[in-house]
């Protein structure tokens, strides 16, 4: 088994072997490739991406490591169901965020959070060293200076990574890097569907503060009321989204009707 968790860390894709991964990682988790479906054959795939049948079987190892994918003599690679998916693996994360993951999906990871950084903000209250509330307090004053939403979902994610570090718990600690792309994906959305995108900031503060009082109970009923805030943003429409639906209500009869002829 260690081969196989060796295999299934991430790739920058900086190099040619990580591009293949990040291409066909890419097409299975976006639809291209669907369950049950076979990749094409070797020889298909070397040309269409330019590389060694050595580079191709390697990078097909990766993508079975993380579930994605399952070989067999006389068969050939398949690619697997959805629920085979290892969906805490950093690609596999970043590739689902990066087709535009329905509501549903978006849900379910705000729920990853509810459950896991509540309890993370009690134990960063009661464990953090000076150092790490520094960093917590420099995230929250980026957050607060951000001029444009990717500012403020840079300083955003870097606070609540600050924070899963403070808890001091070596298995707690490296959940923020697996999930750093979807949690920035998940907090940008949240972001853009609040209009403002500062209107988060005073939750945000009242964690601090318990943090930095060392309260670990009132760092979580902060910490829960924050993700609940941005659960609700989540489920609500954004502005433009809201004022199309507004103009079509108020529409004459006659209008309504033409729309939907």
């Amino acid at each position: 088994m260690k081969p196989a968790r060796a295999i299934a860390s991430t790739y920058s894709g900086r190099n040619l072997h990580g591009q293949v991964v990040h291409e066909l990682g890419r097409r299975i988790v976006g639809g291209a490739c669907r369950p049950g479906e076979a990749l094409p054959n070797e020889e298909e795939l070397c040309r269409e991406l330019g590389v060694s049948r050595t580079a191709l079987r390697e990078s097909v190892k990766v993508l079975a490591a993380k579930g994605l994918v399952e070989s067999r003599p006389r068969i050939g690679t398949r690619v697997r169901a959805s629920e085979s998916w290892n969906l805490l693996d950093p690609d596999v994360l970043a590739w689902r965020c990066a087709t535009l993951p329905d509501v549903h999906f978006v849900l379910q990871l705000n729920e990853m959070r509810e459950i896991i950084e509540p309890a993370s903000a009690a134990l960063a209250a009661r464990n953090r060293t000076q150092a790490q509330l520094r960093h917590i307090e420099d995230a929250f004053a980026a957050m607060a200076a951000a001029e444009n939403i990717d500012e403020w979902v840079d300083a955003d994610l870097d606070f609540h990574t600050a924070i899963l570090a403070a808890t001091n718990n070596p298995l707690l600690r490296p959940l923020a890097a697996m999930i750093a792309t979807a949690l920035e994906s998940l907090l940008g959305l949240s972001a853009r569907k609040a209009g403002n995108f500062k209107i988060a900031l005073p939750d945000h503060g009242h964690v601090l503060d318990a943090i930095r009082a060392q309260d670990g109970p009132a760092a979580q009923q902060h910490m829960t009321k924050l993700l609940g805030d941005t659960r609700g943003r989540l489920l609500t429409p954004t502005p433009k989204a809201r004022a199309g639906a507004g103009a079509r209500a108020t529409a004459s009869p006659i209008a309504r009707r033409r729309t939907r002829s």
